[in-house]
This record gives structure tokens, sequence and C-alpha cells, in this order.
């Protein structure tokens, strides 16, 4: 199927049980809608838009972006788009696959189509064995992502659900037993844990598998090239699941750390290109940092993020499924215009489920 063709699928499936229809703009050979269109499409009671920024606003969500950006904020998280945020005509326009890939997931999480109810979360420690990842005064990457890892296992566990690790000591696994590993497990989810190590680099970042026909925005060489219809990425099956657990994620780990947001990107590290369950990597900070690294080493920040992973996960899983209370999922579709809770703020206990840089070695 050409790309083009799967963008006009693509808008024809979000603008479904809605009143409102886009208005497509072409624009650098791609398909774009002005903000206008967002704000009138999602019912933003709030608008605004001056010298290139807007801003949209009601009861639970926020957006804002900037044109001459590759960056939108969605409830204060910060996601790299897919194209440039553009300013033409005195309107600010977003790209259509952005909508698809990006905006509707995390706006709309109980409308993702095959979204599942978790079983089993699959926890990958980067690196390992001889591979002792990014390095710093305090320690070995290696080291911190096992025992992160352990400590998202005790609370996932603890909420109710399976844990596969894809190692459990100090050993070498491949990338591609990693992938073989999680894809063999139903109704699961894979979160690969990396730390980073840059001079003067500090804070969280979180990447999804880069959806087809869009470069890395992460690294160059394999990793950055766009997947095109003569060599599919697996991985791209779940783009709208991928976004949503990574958003759910990420965000956790911003709210319970209070790490800088170095934002949601899109890469094809191979841990993520061929892999056929929802995954994400998580870069959750700079071991070489002075402030950062010494914190990374200790048990109480590798527990805070054990627990912060393992309510993302929560999150993701009680959004997807999300019902409202006393109604049918044919009411759900019909009579609600959007999810009233965007994926980056955790659900109500009470709401009812459908069912109970690192070298380039990711």
């Amino acid at each position: 199927m050409r790309f083009g063709l799967r963008l006009f699928l693509l808008l024809a499936l979000v603008r479904q049980a809605h009143a409102t229809d886009w208005t497509v703009i072409k624009q650098q050979n791609r398909d774009y809608v002005t903000f206008d269109n967002v704000a009138e499409f999602y019912r933003f009671e709030g608008y605004s838009h001056a010298n290139g920024t807007v801003a949209l606003r009601s009861d639970r969500r926020t957006v804002r972006a900037q044109a001459g950006t590759s960056e939108i904020f969605i409830n204060g998280i910060r996601f790299f788009t897919c194209c440039p945020i553009l300013f033409r005509d005195n309107s600010n326009l977003i790209s259509a696959v952005d909508i698809g890939k990006i905006v509707e997931p995390v706006l709309r999480p109980s409308r993702i189509k095959d979204a599942q109810h978790i079983a089993t979360v699959v926890l990958d420690p980067g690196h390992g064995g001889m591979d002792n990842g990014a390095s710093g005064t305090w320690g070995a990457e290696k080291t911190f992502t096992l025992a992160v890892a352990l400590a998202a296992r005790t609370e996932l566990q603890k909420a109710g659900f399976k844990v596969q690790m894809t190692r459990e000591s100090d050993k070498a696994i491949s990338l591609e037993d990693r992938v073989d590993f999680a894809s063999k497990f139903p109704h699961a989810v894979f979160i690969s844990i990396h730390f980073n190590s840059a001079s003067g680099g500090a804070g969280v970042e979180s990447y999804r598998l880069a959806p087809e026909g869009v470069a890395s925005n992460a690294s160059n060489g394999e990793h950055h090239l766009a997947a095109t219809d003569s060599q599919p990425d697996e991985g791209n099956a779940q783009d709208a699941q991928n976004i949503a657990l990574t958003a759910a994620v990420h965000a956790s780990v911003l709210s319970r750390t209070a790490s800088f947001d170095r934002g949601i990107r899109h890469a094809r590290f191979k841990v993520l290109r061929h892999i056929r369950v929802p995954a994400l990597l998580l870069e959750a900070g700079f071991v070489n940092d002075s402030t950062e690294g010494q914190k990374i080493a200790t048990q109480q920040y590798q527990q805070q993020l054990g627990a912060a992973i393992a309510q993302g996960v929560q999150s993701y899983d009680l959004a997807v499924n999300y019902r409202a209370d006393g109604g049918t999922l044919a009411m759900v579709h019909t009579n609600l215009p959007m999810h009233s809770r965007p994926i980056t703020e955790l659900l109500h206990p009470t709401a009812t489920p459908a069912a109970a840089s690192d070298n380039g070695q990711q």
C-alpha cells in the first residue's frame, strides 16, 4: 500500500463518528491541517495563536506548538513530531501523519484499534556481560538498567501483571534474541531500559518506533532510514499502541522523578523495529552527568524509576481499555466525541477496564 494512500486512510479513520471534517492542505509534499481544524475536531474550548505560537485548551487537555519547530507539547509533555510545524497564510499547520500518529492516540487512547488488556510486561535491561553500555564515575549502565528492571518487576507483580525479563543477571543477550523473546508472549508490552552518556546532557527521553515513511530523529546510519513498502518494519503495526505506551511511561517517569523532559522521540533501533508487541525504549538519565549520575547509582532512585515504569504501564492499560461507566463499547464510540482523559493522566481507580544515546546499541 502506498504511503499516500495510508495517510488518506489514516485521516478517514480519525474523522469517523464525528461531524467535523478535515480540510487537507498540501505542503512540502505532505498532507497538513490547520490547528483551527484540530481545535474544532477535538472540541478545545480555548484556542489562540500569535507569532507562530498556537495553544489549545480545555478542561483536562492542553496542546502547544511553535511554527518552525518539530515539537508539540500535549499536557506539558514534549513530543518530537514526524514533520515540522508550519505557518502559512496566517495559520499554524500540523501534518496529517502527526495527527494520526501522535495527537489521536494520545488524546483518545480508548479508540486505539486492537489495543489489548496487558497480561505480560517484558522488561529489557539494556546491555550486559562484556557490554557495559555507557559508563560514569558511579558505575556502568548495564548495572543500573538491571537494578531498575528488578525494581519495576516487583511493582508490576504487585499490580497483578506477569513479568518476563530478557536478562536477570549480568549476561550478554543479543538484540535479536531480546526481540524474539518478547514477541513470544501474547497480550504483552516491551520496555527496554537504558541510560545516556553525553557531554552536557541531562534528563529523560523515550523512543517509539518511527512511523513508516518517517526517518529517525535519534541518529544516523541504519537507525535513521525510513521504512518503506519494500522494507517494512513489523513494529509499525503497533504505531498507535507504541506512542500511547511511550507517552504513559514517559509522563509517569517525569512525574515521579522531576527530571528534565528531553521529549518523546522516534527511531529505528533494532529492539523496536521487528518486535510484534507494543514497545518503547527509555533513556532514564545521563550516567556521566555529575548530578544525575550520582542519583542514578542510588537504590532510592532506582526504586523510584521502577515504580514510575510500573505506574506508566498501569496508566496505559487502563486508558486503552477504558469504558464509560454503565455504557457499552458501541455507546462510547457513538456518543463520546473523545476520551475524557488523555494517556498522560492516570485514570481514576474506579474506571472500568475492558478486562481484568547509547552509541547505536539499541
